[in-house]
This record gives structure tokens, sequence and C-alpha cells, in this order.
């Protein structure tokens, strides 16, 4: 049995086998406003209305996931690989992954099952 946190909550999950099984989507009623400086992008959460200060990797995900809710952690890889025009050495799966669940603890997106 695995442990995931979700919002700052810890439980067990037993018919998760992998965190590849968690889909991703942006929460319900959340709002996020892009703007590119030259430090990086900032993000604005309408929802609660705090600010975060992203790399270019994250910004793509946020906006892959808003664009196709509901991938898993794969096939937003693929697509930030494909979007970013870079191979998979350049941002390996592992990574993606900690990235979601970073932007998940920032209540920006949302796992779920």
């Amino acid at each position: 049995m695995r442990r995931y946190i979700f919002r700052g909550t810890s439980f067990r999950l037993p018919h998760v086998a992998f965190h590849a099984d968690i889909h991703w989507r942006i929460p319900t009623g959340q709002r996020v406003v892009f703007e590119d400086f030259d430090d990086g992008i900032v993000a604005f959460d309408a929802l609660v209305g705090s600010t975060h200060l992203l790399d270019v990797t994250a910004a793509e995900a946020l906006a892959i996931i808003e664009a196709e809710p509901g991938l898993v952690a794969p096939a937003i890889h693929a697509r930030l690989l494909e979007r970013l025009g870079v191979g998979a050495e350049s941002i390996p799966l592992a990574a993606v992954d900690e990235l979601l669940w970073r932007l998940e603890d920032l209540n920006l997106i949302a796992g779920f099952i």
C-alpha cells in the first residue's frame, strides 16, 4: 500500500499502484493567470489570491493540464518534451513527477484516480 498526499493530507490509497495512475487537473473554480517577466513566469492564482514564480517547464505543465485535464504523468511528460523541443535526457519523467507534486502542494493542480 502506498502513501499519497493530496492538499496536505496524508492518507493511503490501496488501489493505486503507481504515481502514474494519478490523473492531473486544475481544481474546480481555479483560474491561473500568467505573465512572462525576465526573471520567470508569474502565475496568479485567482482562487486564493496568491502569486508564484514559475520556470518555463512548470508553466508549460500547467498549460498542458489546463488544456487536457485528466492526463497522467507520462503523457504530461511526453507533451512537455514536444512543446519544449527537448529530449527525455533533458527533462526525465521523475523530474516531471516531482514537478506535479510541487504544483499540487501549491494547490495549482489536483490529482485524482
